[in-house]
């Protein structure tokens, strides 16, 4: 018996051919996607290093302020060693300051010290070069001013 003739049947649509280039196009528009998510990632990270860091730093001065009754340099000195223990910080642009709420400072009063940090961003982009952080702590002087 013999049997009509039967047409091939159609190749699956995956397993018909590229056009050239096609997987470079590709792989060049997901390569860039993925770099700028990467160098973002990169940036996140050392902002929130820096963040924590700059937070220490402000507490660590407050307390040495209210320590030594209100002396800055003693607060400065306590920031910039936090600075120098912390990671990707040692670098920046950083300002240290303390107020008391009494001149001269006297017991038990407040000792208001502000860090500011700047520094520019690891992973260069071209929206984002540097950033700014700002911590602030608040602390009752222990003794009176010298």
């Amino acid at each position: 018996m013999n049997h009509p003739a039967r047409s091939a049947p159609c190749p699956p649509v995956w397993s018909q051919p590229r056009h050239a280039g096609q997987a470079l196009v590709e792989f060049t528009l997901i390569a860039g996607l993925f770099l700028l998510l990467l160098l973002g990632l990169v940036n996140v990270g050392q902002l929130l290093l820096a963040n924590y860091t700059v937070s220490q730093a402000a507490r660590a001065a407050a307390h040495m302020a209210a320590i030594e009754g209100g002396d800055l340099a003693a607060a400065k000195l306590a920031a910039e060693q936090v600075f120098m223990g912390g990671v990707g910080t040692d670098t920046g642009t950083k300002t240290v300051t303390v107020t008391c709420s009494t001149t001269p400072c006297r017991r038990y009063s407040p000792i208001t010290v502000t860090v500011r940090y700047e520094q520019a961003f690891l992973a260069k982009m071209p929206i984002f070069e540097t950033f700014n952080l700002q911590a602030r702590a608040i602390r009752a002087a222990e003794r009176d001013a010298q």
